[in-house]
């Protein structure tokens, strides 16, 4: 070699180590990709993130400690919010079987403003300050807002049904409270909001529950006011579909991107067009007659979909669970949900990553390549999920939201070290570049409002 290309190629080498270096997670098996100049090579720990940028795909997990809320930004804009975290603060309420995580930022901010906050920082311009769509995966107040007969004490304001301010609620006259999905939506309407429908269509065991009713109540007359006040639209998922949460702003200009609905209510989609299998579950007449016997939870009806970009794919299943299958077969709703997917990047993890979720069956088929726990309470994740998880695919990567200290030890004596995450707390944002062949994936602190990069990984490939 000449001294002429020698010099060039040293100078190139010293050039190249002064550049920063890609994260390497330490999962046994991951892998990253080198930079490249689509990506966003500048963000770096302690920067507030960027915001969403034309043919970005965002996925954020909200964390306020309550429950869950995961932001959707799609390619071109278009916005949905799946569920609205409104169980009550641990600090101010006894879960009694487990304890939940402290609230964040802190107790006195409200779950319902932690996602306003969060959705109005974070929000592209061409939202104009409104959602496109929320999706209500199931009717669990740590979804959608919860209802305690001492409310005041929590701060949950009462609203008649016009939405003003009163003393007191009154359920039977369409009031509500400021929580959940109400507190989320008097600052930030939504056009849209999908669910799977009346709940008596399928009634689950709670549905009979007087704290239940009054939850539903509050959903329901809430959707009265938006509908009314703010011109807000509520469907019914239609499964085995992807033409109804679709691109709002310039479809034509993102082909490779769709939500396909799998599961809803019971119902799933059979793979085949738009068929759904109807019957898996018993109708919504047995389950009224049994519905003591039975003891059906709510948690096994909620809706599943799909996410996809280009090589991305991105699943999500509410809180679906298996629990009871011992007696009930059709308990298992994750069985036939596993046969009508395929090996993803990324999952949000079912039931906050509890017990008796996240099935072999499943994860056999998903295979994650990284895997959102969105934890609230202290039995999160659960020691047995997580290690279905990592068989399925050991080179996963865990994000959890929260990570209870008494947990712990419960992780680490199952052999599930939690040092091995990639995270324990913080919002959790997967940014997927244009054409969805590249991502990101970034942890922010939730201790406050600023949005701070506390961790980024990436960039990753979509291979699939």
């Amino acid at each position: 070699m000449n001294r002429k290309l020698l010099f060039l190629f040293s100078f190139a080498a010293f050039l190249y180590a002064g550049c920063e270096e890609p994260y390497t997670p330490p999962t046994p098996g991951g892998k990253t990709e080198p930079e490249t100049i689509d990506a966003p090579v500048d963000v770096k720990v302690g920067d507030v993130l960027p915001a969403w940028q034309d043919g970005y795909l965002d996925i954020h997990s909200i964390n306020g400690g309550r429950g869950e809320a995961f932001y959707y930004i799609f390619p071109d804009g278009t916005t949905m919010l799946v569920d609205a975290a409104g169980a009550p603060p641990a600090e101010l309420h006894d879960y009694g079987d487990s304890q939940g995580v402290p609230s964040k930022p802190s107790v006195n901010m409200s779950n319902g403003a932690v996602i306003v906050n969060y959705i109005k920082h974070f929000a592209p311009s061409v939202a104009g300050g409104r959602l496109d769509y929320f999706m209500t995966s199931h009717y669990h107040g740590d979804h959608i807002g919860a209802w305690r007969d001492n409310y005041a004490a929590f701060g949950w304001t009462p609203f008649d049904k016009d939405g003003n301010k009163v003393s007191e609620v009154n359920l039977n006259a369409g009031g509500f409270l400021l929580n959940g999905i109400a507190e989320v939506g008097l600052s930030i309407p939504f056009d849209k909001v999908l669910d799977r429908g009346d709940w008596s269509k399928r009634p689950s065991a709670d549905y009979y529950d007087s704290g239940g009713k009054k939850r539903y109540l509050l959903y329901t007359n809430y959707l009265d006011y938006a509908a009314r006040k703010q011109g807000t639209l509520r469907e019914t998922l239609k499964i085995g579909h992807d033409d109804q949460i679709v691109l709002k702003h310039d479809a034509s200009k993102y082909t490779t991107f769709s939500v396909r609905t799998l599961a809803s209510g019971g119902d799933v989609w059979t793979g085949n067009g738009t068929e759904v299998n109807t019957t898996y579950l018993p109708s919504a007449e047995e389950c009224a007659k049994n519905h003591e016997a039975w003891a059906i939870n709510e948690n096994i009806l909620s809706n599943a979909f799909m996410v996809k970009y280009g090589n991305f794919d991105f699943f999500s299943g509410g809180d679906i669970q298996f629990t009871g299958k011992s007696n009930y077969s059709w308990k298992d709703i994750e069985l036939p949900i596993s046969k009508v997917v395929k090996k993803v990047e990324g999952m949000k993890a079912s039931h906050h990553s509890t017990a008796n979720t996240n099935s072999t069956e499943l994860l056999g088929a998903l295979k994650p390549e990284f895997y959102i726990a969105g934890v609230w309470r202290d039995v999160q994740p659960n020691p047995a999920t997580l290690q279905r998880v990592l068989k399925a695919n050991p080179s996963v990567r865990i994000f959890t939201t929260n990570l209870a200290q008494s947990n712990v030890a419960t992780l680490k004596n199952a052999g599930v070290d939690p040092a091995t995450f990639m995270s324990t707390g913080g919002h959790v944002v997967v940014r997927v570049l244009p054409e969805g062949k590249k991502y990101y994936i970034f942890v922010l602190d939730d201790s406050n409002t600023s949005y701070t990069v506390k961790a980024k990984f990436g960039p990753f490939t979509a291979y699939l």
